[in-house]
C-alpha cells in the first residue's frame, strides 16, 4: 500500500454546496473506519482540504477522491504520493493501581 497526500480546493461555500456536506462527512466517516483515509483537514476558510488516502496506488486513490459526495465542486485536485505517513497517537490516561 501507499499513501497520497491531496490537497482538494473548493470555490466559495454556496448554499447548494453546504446543503452537501454533511452527506460527505458521513463518507469522510465511513472512510476512516475502513482505514481509506488516514488523515483530513480543511482551512478555516474553508477553501481548501487535506487528507491522505491509504490505496494500492494513484487511481485506486484518485477513486476513493473521485467518490467524494463534494468531487463536482473541487476546482483543483493536486496529488502527492507520500513516501511515509507518521501522526501521532492519542495521549492515553495513565493506569492508576490504587
Amino acid at each position: 500500500m501507499a499513501v497520497y497526500l491531496f490537497q482538494l480546493e473548493l470555490p466559495v461555500i454556496t448554499e447548494e454546496i453546504a446543503a452537501i456536506i454533511p452527506a460527505h462527512r458521513a463518507c469522510i466517516n465511513t472512510l476512516f473506519e475502513e482505514a481509506k483515509i488516514l488523515s483530513y483537514c480543511v482551512s478555516a476558510n474553508r477553501d481548501i482540504i487535506w487528507c491522505v488516502v491509504d490505496a494500492e496506488g494513484e487511481p485506486q486513490a484518485m477513486e476513493i477522491v473521485v467518490k467524494f459526495p463534494l468531487h463536482k465542486y473541487f476546482t483543483d485536485i493536486i496529488c502527492h504520493k507520500l513516501l511515509f505517513h507518521n501522526t501521532s497517537s492519542p495521549a492515553l490516561p495513565g493506569l492508576s493501581l490504587n
